[in-house]
């Protein structure tokens, strides 16, 4: 995908997930439906690969105090119970994220960051910002599908969006 698409395509999956998100209670974002993670822990959760690679990796800025931690990672019991304390960490992450994707000119996509997380095949190769955008984007529009299946499954009316992805082709 090129510059001029991929850096969009990222705003795009966080404008899915945030529709997916929009006026919940505090109650239905932190409970926990059979078992699966709540609504609250999946945001942040998103923004905790957001902050980790976007931020700490490619920008070297210390990491969100609530969603930046190891309990918003893979991995993570899947509970929140701040939901106002998360959206607003979100905010601040995607925030010090477009401080690097705004940038004139854009950043280069084929820069590489040391790796040692938990995708073991990037450890001897590094993370690409390209990498890094797309797998950012791909778990957005994912997450954000599961979230609304549990809105759905709430009560809650979805609206048709048989468009998305629209802007893309």
């Amino acid at each position: 995908m090129a510059t001029d698409k991929l850096i969009p395509f990222v705003y795009q999956s966080w404008a899915d997930a945030d529709f997916a998100v929009e006026g919940l209670t505090d109650e239905e974002a932190t409970t926990r439906y059979d078992g699966a993670s709540s609504i609250a822990w999946t945001y942040g959760h998103l923004a905790n690969m957001v902050d980790s690679w976007l931020n700490a990796k490619f920008q070297g800025l210390a990491r969100n105090s609530i969603v930046g931690s190891a309990e918003f990672g893979a991995g993570g019991t899947g509970a929140a119970e701040d939901w106002p304390a998360i959206s607003a960490a979100v905010r601040e992450v995607r925030a010090s994220a477009r401080c690097l994707l705004d940038n004139k000119p854009p950043p280069d996509l084929d820069r590489v960051s040391p790796y040692d997380g938990a995708v073991a095949y990037l450890h001897p190769i590094g993370l690409s910002l390209r990498h890094a955008l797309l797998r950012i984007a791909a778990h957005h529009f994912t997450h954000a599908g599961e979230i609304l299946a549990i809105r759905s499954r709430l009560g809650h009316q979805i609206e048709d969006v048989r468009d998305w992805g629209r802007t893309f082709a």
